[in-house]
Order: C-alpha cells, then structure tokens, then sequence
C-alpha cells in the first residue's frame, strides 16, 4: 500500500514539512513519485520513519541518523545528557556567543519538541537554585531561548498558515510560554505570544485566530466553564496542561 505525503504524516506522527527536510537535507527518505510528481510512501518507509524517530529521541542528531540506519549497534542514549553538560559548560564559562550558536545549531539538527522537552526544560531545572550565580546563569539562559524562539517565530510568519495567538493562565513562569511556543514552530502555523502572565484574559478580542492556553495549575469547574466560554467566542481554543 501507497501513502500520500498527508496519510504518511498522519500515519508516522511527524509533520509534513519535517518529513521533505528529512528527504531533502539528510536523504533520510527515498519516496516514490506518482506520475504527477507527488510523493507516494511504503510500509518500509513507515518502519524507516519510526526508527528515524526512536533515534531522534535518544538524544542523535538528525544528520547522524542516515549512518546510523545503514549500520546498528551504536548507543547514544546519553547524547542529551552530553548535550546539557555541553550547554552547562558555556554557561559556566560566560561563553555567551559560543552558546547562542549552539542553540541554533541543535534547532537544526532536533525536533523542537524534543529540543524542549530532553534538553531545553532539564537545563532550567539544573539551575534553578535561588542563589545570585544561578538566577543569574538561568536569566542568561532564558534570554537565548526567547531570542531564538522569537526567531523561529518570525521565520514561521514568512510562509502562508493559520494565525494562532499562545498565553498563559494560571501559571508563574513566562518562559514556559514561549517554550511551549517554540515546538510548535516549523508546522506551517503563525504564532504571536502574549508574554506576560494574568490570570484575566479576552481572548474574544481576537475571535478569528486559533488560541493556545498555557498552564500549570489544576483547574477548577469555575475556570473549566471559562474555557468552554472562549471556546464559542473564537476559532479554536487549547488549553496545554504542565
């Protein structure tokens, strides 16, 4: 059996665009073409497609898989542990520039989802002792991840897509927008994030855009009942619970 590009990403649970970079940057992929040129994928790309996945999560960057698959048996399990020692070290070492492009570098080679759950999170709570060097390392720290966030932002904005609008709600830590932020990026969606945190929200100010609701605390009925609200004043509403 044969899948278009859409079945294939349904199918795997990786995004379109991911799955052509994989083809085009990496060779990762080999589709067939029908004859009016549009990808067609096998159950042995399914299988490749997973195994591509499973590698990812451990911690190998995308550009080293392609060796990986033509020959088995390497363990890189602690790569991102090797990865969060490496970004630990430049902090440490006030290597700010050398740091920066090391975050752009692995948005290259990860999933951003990944990049924010197995490296960027871990780093936060390594150093989330409430003492002046460590408060200080983490806002320089938080400082890139804006930074880099804002750019994937933009360049998301370049390309046609459906505006959505992320926040946060009954939460106490802003960066947590903004990483949420960043895994969605490169999914041919527009975001633009409000910053601050409140615990007041309109989101029928903006009734044609999609919303994203972040949070970390348990909701009552009370603030449940908000959302369903919200839900019939805008587009779409998603409330992500950490």
């Amino acid at each position: 059996m044969l899948y278009s590009i859409g079945e294939f990403a349904k199918l795997c649970g990786v995004h379109a665009t991911t799955l052509r970079a994989w083809q085009r940057r990496y060779g990762l992929l080999k589709p067939e073409r029908s004859q009016g040129g549009h990808r067609l994928y096998s159950e042995d790309d399914v299988q490749t497609v997973l195994r591509i996945v499973d590698w990812i999560k451990k911690g190998v960057p995308v550009s080293k898989v392609k060796t990986l698959l033509e020959r088995s048996g390497q363990n890189y399990n602690n790569n991102w542990l090797i990865l969060q020692e490496t970004f630990l070290q430049r902090l440490h070492e006030g290597k700010i520039e050398a740091l920066r492009q090391l975050i752009y570098e692995s948005g290259r080679e990860y999933p951003k989802d990944e990049l924010v759950c197995q490296l960027l999170r871990p780093l936060r709570q390594k150093i989330a002792a409430n003492i002046a060097t460590t408060t200080t390392l983490r806002e320089v720290l938080d400082g890139m991840i804006i930074s880099y966030t804002a750019f994937c932002l933009e360049s998301d904005k370049r390309a046609p897509g459906e505006n959505y609008l992320i926040c946060g709600w009954h939460m106490d830590d802003a960066i947590e927008i903004w990483l949420e932020a960043l895994k969605h990026t490169g999914r041919g969606k527009r975001f633009d994030i409000l910053p601050h945190l409140s615990t007041l929200l309109a989101p029928d100010m903006f009734p044609d855009r999609h919303w994203i609701v972040v949070t970390t605390e348990r909701l009552t009925p009370s603030h449940l009942s908000q959302i369903e609200q919200w839900r019939n004043q805008v587009k779409s509403l998603r409330v992500v619970h950490l």
